[in-house]
This record gives structure tokens, C-alpha cells and sequence, in this order.
């Protein structure tokens, strides 16, 4: 989760490499690819566990999982699904092969994936965040962090989204002030 994160933060937040933006890309291409690497290792262990023996509290007493357990599964297979597409056009002869804006939408489904992974860290986590008392050595559960972790991106790019709409209205305006004169 935190390397997907950051791929999509360095270059707004995070100013590595703004000297040399050919390797800032392969800092970020290598964050994105190690986290949906990750993230695929992370599908398979869950899956291999998934029983009420690790993971009781998913599942009901005839053992099928209850709806806690299924929307956590669904949304999180949903998000590793939507990573693929952001993973296979990171690959170096992807941008000329399908261009431009073909390649620019692909990496966007990443912040798509990110509110998947949201919903999957709510789903999975949202009971023991809202119980403190019960957190190991008092410290924040790890989906918790990870939940934080994942919104940071899509609250940045919410806010860049709007200033740059903001600045687009404001050029109009002038534009149309101008025209007027």
C-alpha cells in the first residue's frame, strides 16, 4: 500500500529527483510496481489462510464468510484487478504502443484502485479502529495506517484537481473580461 501511495505521490508532495525527471519516473515506476507486486503477494497468503481458524471474525458459525469477510474480499480483488492496469502500462513500450492519453488514463485507474483499497481496509479494519482500548501496545492498527496511507493520494489529487479548475475558471473569466473590453 505505501509504495502504490507513494508512486502517486512523488512529483506532487514528495520533490525526489525534481532535477532529473528520468529518474524520478523510475522512482516512481518502481513504487508502483513493487507495491502491486506486494499487493499480489499480500491476495495470495490471504487467500491461502482464509479459513475461521486465522480470520474468525470473517466468518460465520457454518464457516461461509459473513458480509464483513465478503466485501472486504470483493473490493480488495477489485483494487489488485484495477492495479493491473497502471503495472502493465508502466512497462517501457507501453506509452508509444497504445499513446498519450490511452497510457495517462491507464495510470489514473490506480487512484481508482486506491478508493477500492479504502473500502477494503474499512471493511476489514473499521471495528478494532473505533475500539482503542483493544490496540496492541496502544498503537494504531496496521490497516489503520494503511487506510491513511491510501486516502493521503486521493485527498491530493482531489485538491490539485480543483485548484487547477479553480485557475482554468479564474483564466476564463479574464479571458472574458477582456473580450467585454
Amino acid at each position: 500500500m505505501f509504495f502504490v501511495a507513494s508512486s502517486y505521490l512523488i512529483g506532487k508532495v514528495f520533490r525526489w529527483h525534481d532535477h532529473d525527471k528520468a529518474l524520478r519516473l523510475v522512482v516512481i515506476k518502481f513504487c508502483g510496481l513493487m507495491g502491486f507486486f506486494l499487493a499480489g503477494v499480500h491476495a495470495l497468503f490471504s487467500l491461502a489462510l482464509l479459513s475461521p481458524a486465522y480470520y474468525a471474525k470473517y466468518f460465520l458459525p457454518d464457516g461461509r464468510l459473513n458480509l464483513e469477510g465478503e466485501v472486504a474480499i470483493a473490493v480488495g480483488v477489485v483494487a489488485l484487478f484495477l492495479l493491473l492496469g497502471p503495472a502493465i502500462t508502466s512497462l517501457p513500450m507501453m506509452p508509444k504502443a497504445i499513446g498519450g492519453q490511452r497510457w495517462k488514463r491507464n495510470q489514473r485507474l490506480g487512484y481508482v484502485a486506491l478508493a477500492f483499497v479504502v473500502a477494503h481496509l474499512v471493511a476489514l479494519g473499521l471495528r478494532g479502529w473505533l475500539a482503542p482500548g483493544g490496540w496492541n501496545g496502544g498503537l494504531p492498527p496496521i490497516s489503520l495506517v494503511a487506510f491513511v496511507a491510501a486516502l493521503v493520494p486521493l485527498l491530493v489529487k482531489r485538491r490539485l484537481v480543483r485548484e487547477k479548475r479553480e485557475r482554468e475558471e479564474e483564466s476564463a473569466a479574464a479571458y472574458a473580461a477582456e473580450q467585454e473590453d
